[in-house]
């Protein structure tokens, strides 16, 4: 079986500390929305020594450059999230 997945999902992954992605779906306003949701295996507290602020970073210019340059899938938000501990 072929797995399919968004690409935008699938280059996102490539970066080192992202774990996982998905899209969820948002009621906002009357309009359905897509967010791109990404797991990173990292803390995201800015004050927290383990913060990866350039995989942030790359994972918002991976987004950002994807979106615009790569596809015409339109996503309304991206969400970055840790690991569950």
């Amino acid at each position: 079986m072929q797995n399919e997945k968004a690409a935008v999902r699938e280059a996102v992954e490539r970066i080192p500390g992202v774990t996982r992605t998905w899209f969820e779906w948002v009621l906002e306003g009357g309009e359905l929305l897509k967010r791109l949701v990404v797991e990173v295996s990292f803390d995201t507290d800015p004050a927290s020594p383990t913060c990866r602020r350039n995989a942030l970073e790359a994972i918002r210019d991976t987004v950002i450059g994807f979106l615009e340059n790569e596809t015409t899938m339109i996503v309304s938000h991206m969400k970055v999230i840790p690991v569950p501990r």
